[in-house]
């Protein structure tokens, strides 16, 4: 049986077409480079359809993914056997089923507004309430919509997900609603036929235009002409038109006859959202170095979050690296992705040992660029209920290189005043401070606490998955579970119910779930 298309974009996109070619899925629509790199044509043959659509998580940590919702029930049916991007393939995948599904039509109710800042939150589905009469919370999902203008309170709309949720992290919110299809989407708030801005051939754009003019006669909405549509046959845009029209009329309908229904109206989709953590982002990179020359910690380098780099002539003309904010007239304004596309190009040709050399140099000077007595590293604690909390940051103290590479990092942190330490009932007091321990590629870290006077108050274990290290800080998925040790050695461990959550909801595989509650008991016998 034939497997549906996927059509896939962003930094991935090289390593997962690769993981997709290899499991039998048709790729459809790739990029130029990518049909140069694979050798494979724009689409199927007499196909349009993005059954799985595939792209980037707007912090790059991971993809989200969107599947019609016919490959989706198949997809189940099959306990996804053969799709590559699941936890039965890839045990250490962190994955969200998402509750609002992209393109998804949904009646909310605006619970919260600020005109100051142009934002409401949406309520998108009824009200859980506890015993006590208050909503319950969850520590793994959200009932609530994010949309970036101010609406009044207490009003109700009618609003379609842009962006689905992963975890308590809100999904995002457009206004009114389409109905999206392959070749069309139907704008049904408008009469305007508007043409992809892809699609340059003046003819094929002519004609779209005059063909939507002339639906128009007889149906009263707007059309979008995507790409695709200028590779298409007016009769197969025709018999679109019909299947979407179909759906617009069911969704007319509910509107109408559900009035005051806060929840979902129609949805044609699913969507999970994917963490990707370090393992799989050096498994990437050994998929990617399959098809063409790639660095070491590409995938780790290319996903970090984005600050300002320059690059900076001295007097005999070498470059030299600055991170400083300010631009000074003899700078250039140049970026990371930038660095590691020329990188790149210069290993095209070379033999592994050259390679290896060019490569090895980058990462020399890019780890030294930031990784010096003093300097500040941020701590991007990713949390299982989807949230990026990032710590107080920590002064480096020192670092110790294995092969050339930095191995572990000792950060000094300032703690703030109030409340207690996690797990160990111990108050945090003016002038304490943590000294964390850092291993790239450790399945946990350890911060000891003391007092201003250097006086032991604990110490706290962090399972987590393998640290990785970027020019912006550590970056790690923190399994919830922890060890922590008070100030007479005494170890116990602490929220396992949360892990326990997490593999309910198979956020988490139950590989995983035993490699974290096993480094956790390995840490509270002494044995690591």
């Amino acid at each position: 049986m034939k497997k549906p298309n996927v059509f896939i974009r962003g930094i991935y996109s090289t390593a997962l077409t690769k993981m997709f070619i290899d499991a039998g899925y048709p790729i459809i629509f790739p990029s130029k480079d990518i049909q140069t790199r694979f050798k494979i044509p724009f689409r199927p043959k007499d196909s349009y359809s993005k059954d799985i659509s595939i792209r980037d998580r707007l912090d790059l940590q991971g993809v989200s993914i969107m599947f019609k919702k016919p490959v989706w029930e198949k997809l189940v049916e099959d306990n996804f056997e053969e799709f590559p991007l699941w936890q039965t393939h890839n045990p250490n995948l962190i994955t969200f089923n998402a509750r609002f599904q992209k393109n998804s039509i949904y009646r909310g109710l605006i619970i919260k507004s600020n005109r100051q800042n142009n934002y409401s939150y949406i309520r998108l589905a009824p009200e859980d309430i506890n015993t006590n009469g208050h909503e319950k919370e969850s520590e793994y999902s959200t009932t609530i919509g994010y949309y970036s203008h101010y609406i009044p309170d207490a009003k109700e709309g009618i609003f379609q997900v842009t962006h689905e949720d992963s975890g308590v992290i809100r999904p995002s919110l457009g206004s009114f609603f389409t109905i999206p299809g392959d070749l069309i989407v139907i704008v049904p708030y408008n009469d305007r036929v508007i043409i992809s801005k892809e699609i340059i051939n003046g003819r094929k754009k002519k004609f779209l235009f005059d063909l939507g003019k002339e639906i128009q006669r007889t149906k009263k909405y707007g059309f979008i002409f995507r790409t695709a549509a200028a590779l298409a046959s007016e009769e197969e845009i025709l018999e679109e038109v019909d299947r979407l029209e179909e759906d617009l009329i069911i969704t007319q309908n509910i509107i109408t006859k559900y009035p005051e229904k806060i929840g979902e109206i129609f949805s044609n989709y699913h969507s999970i959202n994917i963490i990707f953590p370090s393992q799989m982002k050096n498994s990437f990179d050994n998929l990617r170095q399959q098809i063409l020359p790639t660095m070491e910690n590409h995938h780790i380098i290319k996903s970090a979050p984005k600050i300002k780099e320059y690059r900076k002539y001295d007097r005999n003309n070498e470059v030299k690296f600055s991170y400083e904010k300010k631009l000074a007239e003899n700078e250039i304004k140049f970026t990371t992705s930038d660095l590691i596309k020329f990188t790149e190009k210069l290993m095209y040709g070379l033999d592994k040992k050259a390679n290896e050399k060019i490569s090895g140099n980058y990462l020399k000077q890019y780890f030294n660029d930031f990784l010096k007595p003093r300097n500040i590293l941020n701590i991007f604690h990713q949390k299982l209920s989807g949230k990026t909390i990032k710590l107080a940051p920590g002064s480096i103290h020192s670092v110790e290189y294995d092969s050339g590479r930095p191995n572990l990092i000792v950060l000094r942190r300032n703690l703030r005043e109030g409340g207690l330490y996690d797990g160990l009932n111990t108050p945090i007091e003016m002038g304490d401070y943590a000294i964390g321990k850092y291993t790239v590629g450790s399945w946990y870290y350890i911060s000891t606490y003391y007092s201003k006077k250097n006086e032991l108050k604990g110490r706290y274990y962090n399972i987590n998955t393998p640290i990785e290290l970027s020019h912006q800080g550590i970056r790690y998925i923190d399994l919830e579970i922890d060890v922590v040790e008070n100030m007479i050695g005494e170890r116990v461990i602490i929220d396992q119910k949360y892990l326990e959550k997490a593999l309910e909801l198979k956020i988490i595989s139950q590989e995983l779930y035993d490699k974290a509650l096993g480094v956790a008991s390995n840490i509270l016998e002494g044995r690591i």
